[in-house]
């Protein structure tokens, strides 16, 4: 992490700093300096800059995004936070759990936490409801977060149990993680799913004042269950999809806090004292899929050794430089550094490719060349990196026909599998490895676009075992087999970047992109 300091300006270049410490040296006092007054000393707003376009639904019980999930996180807290430093799940609305059996899970939440809008009590019923809701509905968590459960139910006012279908010793890091934001069963029955998405009633720092289109007000909320948190009364939030607006904004003072700033202009923003530049690797890649299940036969990337010929014409090195400006690590491994079964960032393919290679295995196909259609989303840089992949395979003869497309056209046709190839990014959901393969290469998997019965059952093997050591061993074959039948190929680990005001205290990065909390920040 890099960071760099300096005061928020004020009116003729000065910071307040040293404004201030220049008249206190001529022997005025603070009461004496007009236009200020300790009341005055520390802000107690924030004025938040992300990517994207308009926000989306609010609502845990229905599919949400980036730019949403950055809201949800203040408006709902979830059964549990994850310790990044440690990597470990922590207990929060969650007090306790155990597992009595390899098939049950009872789970005992904090007393005494309140819902927004007059809701009362968050309780066991409230989180039964919500999975159970997940469940009748066939949410997207039932392909995710919520897919071992088979039944829920209270037992008391605050303790929840579940049995699985199978066992899942992920179940706090994944199940209770990513699907532990729940609703309030009283609210959500009263409004329903449209109003709710709008108007959600949660039970974290923030409550919701105002949404429109790309913008989001949130209010400090004066019930939360965390004494002195959190620490500013309002959040701002704006969605900006151009990087470089953001940042402008951000050096106009127009914003306090950006996301996502365009990766050549961070090194200039590290020597700028005004600023804190936080660079994080993240749990997640940028990577290509193939839709190898809804292929035809005459598909050309069917053949294994074309995709291995595409992974070999990538220069993942050109990636990290050219679109991410260093802030990012090669890679052609899905389990990120640091994760259990992580055995190299690059397994088998050369940080700058091998053309040769490519062309032998393209000869070696019978393939001479071919088109293919190639969808990314809305994020900016993956349009780029997809720019820069498509001249790096023509090189071997494929043209890629690019289709960019907003993020919730691109998710509906990635979701339903309508595509014969994808290039974007993902963020893991979990520190724990199945998060990293299961959904993505088992037959079964809600994103998966493979069927291939010995990786089933490495996949269904390393989420039932029990012993680390075996899982280690389990999810290092699981990464050497996937880089060696390629149904996606990894292009880099990349560091989550935020610029903010220097005059801002107490933000701790995440390595997930929808999690970005500042229920701790204050002003200096």
């Amino acid at each position: 992490m890099s960071t760099s300091t300096r005061s928020s300006p004020v009116s003729g270049g000065l910071s307040r700093r040293r404004f201030l410490g220049t008249a206190l040296a001529t022997g005025a006092t603070a009461a004496t300096i007009p236009g200020f007054s300790i009341a005055q000393s520390a802000r107690r707003d924030l004025r938040v800059g992300i990517f994207g376009g308009d926000f989306g639904n609010l609502s845990p019980v229905q599919r949400w995004d980036i730019s949403s999930g950055l809201v949800m996180n203040h408006l709902f807290d979830n059964l549990v936070r994850v310790d990044y430093a440690g990597r470990r799940i922590v207990p929060w609305l969650a007090e306790e759990w155990s597992n009595p059996d390899p098939l049950t899970w009872r789970i005992r939440l904090k007393e005494g936490v309140k819902w927004h809008g007059g809701f009362g009590d968050f309780t066991a019923e409230d989180v039964a409801y919500t999975w159970n809701h997940h469940l009748e509905t066939q949410s997207f968590q039932v392909g995710t977060a919520l897919f071992p459960i088979d039944t829920v139910k209270t037992d008391g006012k605050y303790v929840v149990e579940v049995k699985t279908r199978t066992p899942f010793g992920a179940f706090p890091g994944v199940t209770m993680g990513y699907g532990g934001m729940t609703v309030s069963r009283n609210a959500h029955q009263e409004m329903g799913d449209a109003e709710y998405s709008l108007n959600p009633i949660g039970q974290g720092p923030y409550a919701l004042e105002s949404l429109r289109s790309n913008e989001v007000e949130l209010v400090r909320n004066e019930a939360y269950w965390r004494l002195g948190f959190p620490k500013l009364d309002r959040i701002s939030y704006r969605a900006v999809p151009d990087s470089t607006v953001r940042l402008q904004a951000l050096q106009n003072g127009e914003l306090d806090f950006i996301t996502h700033p365009d990766p050549r202009a961070v090194a200039g923003m590290r020597e700028d004292s005004g600023f804190t530049v936080t660079s994080t690797p993240g749990w997640n890649w940028d990577y290509q899929m193939f839709n190898l299940r809804g292929a035809q036969p005459t598909d050309a990337y069917t053949n294994k050794l074309v995709r291995q010929a595409i992974s070999y014409a990538i220069d993942r090195e050109a990636i990290v430089n050219e679109i991410y400006s260093g802030e990012a690590t090669p890679t052609d491994n899905q389990i990120p550094p640091g994760y259990l079964g992580h055995e190299a960032s690059l397994l088998h393919y050369p940080k700058n490719g091998d053309l040769a290679k490519a062309r032998e295995l393209m000869a070696q196909a019978g393939v001479s060349g071919y088109e293919v259609e190639v969808i990314t989303s809305d994020k900016d840089w993956l349009r780029r990196e997809l720019e820069l992949v498509a001249a790096m395979v023509s090189q071997i003869g494929i043209t890629y026909r690019i289709q960019n497309m907003d993020i919730g056209s691109f998710n509906n046709r990635w979701l339903n599998h309508n595509y014969q190839q994808t290039l974007e990014d993902i963020t893991l959901v979990a520190p724990d490895p199945d998060s990293a393969c299961w959904w993505f290469l088992n037959s079964k998997g809600s994103l998966s676009s493979w069927d291939n019965p010995q990786m089933d059952q490495l996949l269904d093997g390393a989420r039932a075992e029990a012993d680390q050591a075996a899982r280690a061993g389990m999810y290092g074959q699981i990464g050497r087999m996937t880089a060696e039948e390629c149904p996606q190929i990894f292009h880099c680990n990349v560091n989550f970047v935020r610029i903010f005001n220097a005059d801002l205290q107490g933000f701790a990065p995440a390595p997930q992109e929808y999690i970005e909390m500042l229920d701790e920040v204050s002003w200096s």
